[in-house]
This record gives C-alpha cells, structure tokens and sequence, in this order.
C-alpha cells in the first residue's frame, strides 16, 4: 500500500505546492497523510457527484486540480465536497496553480495536445521559487504550421473538445501559438510581446476580446474545463508509473455543458 503522504510528496517533486499563487490552497485538504491509498479518483473538480463515485469504486484519495476548499468554509455539512469526503473517509488533494506554473505545466501539456513544438518559453513570469530562486509563471509558447485564425480554432475546439468555442480574428496568419489552461487571459500582452500571433485559453471577458481585436491577435477561449482536464491523464500516469495504485479519471465533474 501507498501511504497518501507519498503521493503528496511524488506530485510535490514535479509540481511543487510552494510556488502555488498566494489565492490558492493547493496540497492536502481533507485527510489524514498516513492513511494508506490503493485507489484513486482524478477530476477537475471534487463535486458531490464526484465524491461519490470515489465512494462507489472504493477509492481512499481524490485527486483535483482545483482544491475542493478553495474558499473559506464557514460551516460543515455534507451538501459540501470536502464535509462529504471526510465523513466518507476519503482524502482530497489538489495541485492547481502548483501545477499550472510547474516546470512541465497544464499549459505544456495543451501546446502538446495541439500537436505544436514547444518553446519552452513561459509569457509571464510573476514569482519566484522561495527555494531555488528559478522564475515562475503562466502559459507556454509554441511554434506550428503557418494556419489560419479560423483553422486554429477549429483545431483547438476539435483537441479539447470544447462544449462552446468563442474566438476573436487577429487579421493575419499564426505561426507561434501562446497557450494559457484555464482563466489566463491576462498572458495575452506578454505572449504577443514575445511574438505569438494568438493565444489558447478560456474565461476570456469581452474587453479583453475587443483588446486583442486592437492589438489583431487572435484569441481562442475554449473552455476552462476543456483547457485544463487534458491534465489528468498526465497525473494519472505520474502516479501509476511511480506506485502501484489504480487510478480512473472519472467523467462527473463536467457539470457546465453544451449544446
């Protein structure tokens, strides 16, 4: 058995907790770290529905990128993820912005999934690692075949399987992408400074869309869920090549859809 103190310090060595965003509330939520682990769920989200199913299949750790406290709680009963997980006995562990500014992050991994060479270059950079003074940031840049606006988002809604795609012409050919998983609209200025013609992300507001019409780059949002639950394969194989657990990334988590 796999105690869930190591599985924490296994995430911890390739996205590590402290150089999570100052707002977050990555790493252990609900659980008792010498607990024993053989199962684990992997979601977006802990939802009720989620919690669930962990329960359903047996398994003693949820792993989330969102943290399922990420607000303060002011009250415990079990119409909540976190109250319901515990009363369950089952652990919760998140890796969010951890995750998203790690060496290897959720951006890399959507640069990947578009079938682009990586450039290993991160827009923005905002922190610092307290440890090993190595900067920390958003969003990956990458190179592709000269494409269209429209192509690219017809590729970007086709590889994330995006329930809505929104997406603003930049008025001219892309041949260097900027990808930002999530809500990582606020990269666009970097990114367009370091040479993308567009960027991939989600959340966008309609200022920053009238923005990047201004500026003529093209910008994609193609979901949040979408842009960020590519990442859960990624962790499920990390955790399966390192211990012997059983690792299912379930489906229940995608509450917003669309038609």
């Amino acid at each position: 058995m796999t105690s869930l103190s190591e599985i924490y310090s296994c995430i911890d060595s390739f996205a590590p907790f402290r150089n999570q965003d100052g707002f977050d509330n990555s790493g252990l939520c609900v659980g008792d770290p010498s607990a024993e682990v053989s199962r684990v769920l992997l979601a977006l989200d802990a939802t009720n529905a989620v919690v669930d199913e962990a329960e359903k299949l047996g398994c003693e750790l949820i792993l989330t990128h969102h943290p399922v406290i990420f607000h303060p709680l002011k009250r415990l009963d079990v119409s909540y993820p976190a109250a319901r997980a515990l009363s369950k006995g089952i652990a919760c562990i998140g890796c969010h912005t951890s995750l998203d500014s790690a060496p290897y992050g959720v951006s890399d991994m959507m640069a990947d999934a578009l079938g682009f060479e990586n450039l290993g270059v991160v827009p923005e950079i905002n922190r610092r690692d307290p440890e090993t003074g190595a900067p920390v940031g958003y969003g990956a840049m990458a190179k592709c075949k000269k494409m269209s606006p429209r192509e690219l988002a017809e590729l970007s809604g086709s590889v994330f399987g995006s329930a809505a795609l929104r997406w603003v012409d930049g008025g001219r050919d892309i041949d260097t992408v900027a990808c930002g998983s999530g809500a990582c609209s606020e990269i666009m200025h970097d990114a367009f400074k370091k040479g993308a013609q567009a960027l991939v992300t989600a959340d966008v507001k309609l200022d920053v869309f009238l923005e990047a019409s201004r500026i003529g780059m093209t910008l994609i949002d193609a979901g949040h869920y979408e842009t960020e639950a590519i990442a859960l394969k990624y962790l499920a194989k990390k955790l399966e090549d390192r211990f012997d657990l059983s690792c299912t990334v379930t489906t229940a988590d995608r509450v917003v859809k669309g038609l």
